[in-house]
């Protein structure tokens, strides 16, 4: 009877053990089923970060001559839409003030998903963004891409500079009198303009808008910066009528200043 009593109490300490393990068995599936979800949900949300921050970065350059023309852009829901973006997981789309760095206006912006617990903070003024430990969150910054247009302006003014004067050499060296007191950029008389002169450009013109261009052989995508403003020309305004004779070039940047370059003529 003593021995029925002591199998009967192992059985139920087997079957407790078993029910023990199987309680952890299914307890660590549980968890790791959890954790594989976890792991997918926060890949699938980095590639959607990826995504848009791939769409805002297109969205910046398309709008690059407006963007930062202005003092105010809107952030958020609105600026999500007009780049293509869906905002997904309660994510949050932020919008710095213009900014200014090395003769550069540009924005930046900052796009995160809330995680619960964590408050992120971002600063508007300097674009600045602090994050919570487990926020999963994207930076957009205009500063590179403004910066590279504003040296392809520069470039390309410096290259119509050089074609201004690579055509007054020429019509220096047609000249049989070789008159190095003679502005070659513009007519003699004004009012007269002989076949071959250039026009008289008193104050700022577009480019494009004067036979120069033509005369100087300056290719048509010269006439532009690379925001899409027209160059500009003067040989008066700011230019020299004496020699060394000179002619003035600018072009304006979306916020506002001024990019110039000269022509000068050497014989």
């Amino acid at each position: 009877m003593r021995a029925a009593r002591e199998g009967g109490f192992v059985m139920v300490a087997v079957a407790v053990t078993v029910a023990m393990i199987a309680a952890a068995l299914v307890t660590g599936w549980a968890t790791l089923a959890s954790v594989a979800q976890g792991n997918e949900l926060e890949r699938a949300q980095r590639a959607w970060l990826d995504e848009a921050g791939a769409l805002l970065q297109a969205w910046y350059r398309r709008e690059l001559a407006r963007v930062d023309a202005d003092d105010a852009l809107p952030g958020g829901e609105a600026l999500a839409r007009a780049a293509g973006v869906s905002l997904r997981w309660g994510a949050r789309l932020a919008v710095s003030e213009r900014l200014a760095r090395e003769g550069v206006r540009y924005r930046v912006l900052v796009v995160w998903l809330p995680q619960a617990g964590e408050t992120p903070v971002f600063s508007a003024a300097t674009g600045e963004f602090a994050p919570g430990p487990r926020t999963q969150w994207l930076r957009v910054s205009g500063f590179e891409l403004q910066a590279a247009a504003l040296g392809q302006t520069r470039t390309q003014l410096a290259q119509v500079a050089a074609a201004l004067e690579a055509a007054a050499r020429a019509r220096f060296l047609a000249d049989a009198s070789r008159d190095a007191g003679v502005n070659r950029f513009r007519a003699s008389d004004c009012t007269r303009v002989a076949a071959g002169e250039w026009p008289c450009v008193d104050d700022y013109a577009a480019l494009e808008a004067t036979p120069i261009a033509a005369l100087a052989g300056i290719e048509p995508r010269l006439a532009r910066n690379a925001w899409g403003a027209p160059v500009e020309v003067s040989t008066l305004r700011d230019a020299s009528d004496r020699a060394p004779h000179t002619a003035a070039l600018r072009t304006a940047t979306p916020w506002g200043s001024v990019v110039s370059a000269v022509a000068v003529a050497t014989w």
